[in-house]
């Protein structure tokens, strides 16, 4: 019990909760974040960014970094999605993720993340 106390209490400070509304990110122009949130594939959901409901988008470049799947490779196993944003120009942007099926039409959640970029 003395050893995964604190392997749980560092696993969190790598673990950080998904993104909530009101996320902000500030860059430099031609600086770059990895930007992260859990998902669940096995079970049909992931991540993916709206563009219709982001603003301003072309400031960024936006790349899909992958996924890092958990210890076990089980149906029901979270993965963490990763995106890879670089700041192109100086402005302010506005990533929307959403988190669904590809089938169905409305997502079971969604993430709004502002990205500052200035010098």
């Amino acid at each position: 019990m003395k050893r995964l106390l604190p392997r749980l209490l560092l696993l969190s400070l790598f673990l950080a909760p998904p993104a909530q509304a009101g996320d902000v990110i500030r860059l430099a122009p031609g600086r770059s974040a990895i930007f992260s949130l859990q998902e669940n594939v096995t079970t049909g959901y992931s991540w993916r960014i709206d563009q219709a409901a982001s603003r301003n988008l072309g400031i960024l470049s936006i790349s899909d970094g992958g996924r890092s799947a958990g210890r076990r490779r089980m149906v029901g196993s979270p993965s963490v999605r990763h995106w890879n944003i670089r700041a192109l120009k100086v402005g302010r942007a506005e990533i929307v993720f959403v988190y669904q099926r590809p089938w169905e039409p409305a997502p079971v959640q969604t993430r709004n993340v502002e990205v500052e970029v200035a010098p």
